[in-house]
């Protein structure tokens, strides 16, 4: 077993380290807080920099444009990307793999856009009265010809700012449970449609969610993602992707926090002497040092798993990860805050809020953490399971 990262794998982690000191760190706080806040002035500099150092589309497949890099990859770049309290535009991976089985027509209007940056996708699986339990979705989608028509209301739209279409999961078989669940591509402009309202969340760069309603929404029958029935897998596959990400992300934040805090700590005068010298500081910093290696080593090992056997190999891996990593990130982000004392409470000085409201407001989606447990337990014990999330 080699713990060491490969030189190609080193060159791209120092590669997306220096664009973040470089190009984000030094100018963020003058920026808007959210990406569609960005003009297009902003927009484009910041995509053709991710394209000079060669960032882009990492997770592409090569014939579709990328680099067709892999999971490994994804998180060491993602990493680097989130020591920024501010998120990057760009379509940094595609939506849904599945696209790349789908027709030339789907592809031209729904994938194709995104891998160009054009636009990007948006995704409502959740319910006013279904979440972590996918089967309870009570919004059908009933085929009559050539089209769907699906009638319902969802909860935590989430990416709906700059997306032209969303992936929308719905019941075509009442009778199969959470093998009766399919996924639409509806676009976003379609009649029926709408807006409940925005739900402003805990996290100020994450932005604002949505409830939206679907009233006899009609969708072309070739908009079905895979096939009657896929839904809940292609939910699962996502998810677990989403959830080794977020290693990537609390590793990042982590060690950003802990960076800063050792900066302060090692310069800031108190009592005669410095921070620093104070065995509780040594001790807080110490405490975090483990869990940032903890949160490294529990994302790697995901990581190197999917690589050689896919996201469906590694559920126990990527959902530990989610459960587990992100609480060790808040636990240094919080460390971090109370070395610095009342600095650390400065919003705009330092990014210790936006990285703990980030990372908490991550412990609820894709899963929570207890949920995560459950998923978990039944992979130890070989039961499978349908909670997705």
């Amino acid at each position: 077993m080699d713990f060491e990262l490969t030189q190609a794998q080193l060159d791209l982690q120092q590669r997306a380290r220096t664009f973040i000191y470089t190009e984000v760190l030094p100018h963020y706080r003058s920026w808007p807080i959210t990406v569609p806040e960005y003009g297009p002035e902003l927009k484009g500099h910041l995509l053709a920099k991710l394209q000079d150092y060669g960032l882009a589309k990492l997770v592409v497949p090569k014939a579709y444009g990328g680099q067709g890099l892999g999971a490994m990859e994804d998180v060491i770049v993602l990493t680097e990307f989130a020591k920024s309290p501010r998120r990057l535009p760009g379509a940094i991976f595609a939506p849904w793999p599945v696209l790349y089985e789908a027709s030339e027509a789907i592809k031209a209007r729904y994938l194709y856009p995104v891998l160009e940056g054009k636009t990007s996708w948006s995704m409502c699986f959740t319910e006013p009265e279904a979440g972590s339990d996918l089967a309870r979705i009570r919004t059908t989608a009933v085929r009559k010809g050539d089209h769907y028509v699906i009638n319902g209301r969802k909860m935590w739209r989430t990416g709906h700012h700059v997306a032209s279409y969303t992936a929308v999961a719905a019941v075509t078989d009442p009778q199969k449970g959470h093998k009766g669940i399919s996924v639409f591509l509806v676009d976003n402009d379609s009649k029926g449609f709408e807006k409940v309202r925005d739900i402003p969340v805990i996290s100020r760069q994450w932005g604002v969610e949505q409830e939206v309603k679907l009233d006899d929404v009609v969708v072309p029958a070739e908009n079905l993602l895979g096939r009657e029935g896929d839904g809940f897998s292609i939910a699962q596959h996502q998810f677990n992707r989403f959830r080794l990400r977020l290693g990537g992300l609390a590793l990042g934040m982590a060690e950003r926090s802990q960076e800063l805090a050792i900066e302060y700590a090692t310069t800031r005068e108190v009592f005669g002497g410095k921070l620093g010298d104070n065995q509780a500081i040594q001790w807080m910093l110490t405490d975090s040092q483990y869990d940032i290696e903890s949160i490294r080593w529990n994302t790697y090992y995901a990581a190197w798993m999917v690589d050689r056997g896919g996201y469906s190999a590694a559920r126990l891996q990527a959902s530990m990860v989610k459960a587990y990593c992100i609480d060790a990130g808040l636990r240094v982000i919080d460390r971090a805050m109370q070395i610095l004392g009342g600095r650390g409470l400065a919003i705009d000085d330092y990014p210790f809020s936006d990285f703990y409201n980030h990372l908490r407001l991550r412990t609820q989606m894709e899963g929570s953490t207890e949920i995560m447990k459950i998923v978990m337990a039944r992979e130890i014990l070989g039961k499978g399971g349908r909670a997705a999330g």
